[in-house]
């Protein structure tokens, strides 16, 4: 399962301007890749605003995913970014977390997303690997990290 995360999926100290222009360029890239289909932005950005991702651990992390049925091959996209971007927090409560470390979940089946926030969840809540993933200036370095520390 070590496949999930590539290199070519990490975006080192990303800067944007905002969270849409990040959830762009990340879904670009996985569709570039062949992992989604053109509608998985769409479906992304509509559930981020039913359902935000946005989480005030370990210095404020994000996990963006949408449905299933817009994903060709399951991937994951790990952003870290050089300033902090605005994202809803999943408490549901309108605030806002800045975020600073985004995993972008492309997922066929229901199922595996489970089983893969269940392992992130766990793993994001260690502020020193999530300082880790923030510091390194090397995609190989953060997707081998992450693959380890998630345990895919």
């Amino acid at each position: 399962m070590t496949a999930l995360i590539s290199p070519e999926l990490v975006h080192v100290h990303l800067s944007v301007a905002d969270r849409k222009e990040l959830l762009t360029i990340m879904a670009a890239r996985l569709e570039d890749l062949g992992h989604v289909h053109s509608t998985f932005l769409q479906g992304l950005l509509t559930r981020e605003s039913r359902f935000p991702t946005g989480l005030p651990i370990s210095g404020g992390v994000a996990i963006p995913h949408t449905d299933p049925e817009h994903v060709r091959t399951s991937a994951i996209s790990v952003a870290t970014l050089a300033t902090p971007v605005g994202f809803g927090a999943m408490a549901g409560d309108g605030d806002e977390v800045p975020v600073r470390l985004v995993i972008m979940l492309a997922l066929q089946g229901s199922s595996d997303h489970l089983g893969v926030l269940q392992k992130l969840m766990k793993s994001l809540q260690d502020t020193e690997f999530v300082q880790d993933l923030l510091t390194s200036d090397s995609a190989q370095d953060v997707a081998e990290r992450a693959a380890a520390a998630f345990d895919l």
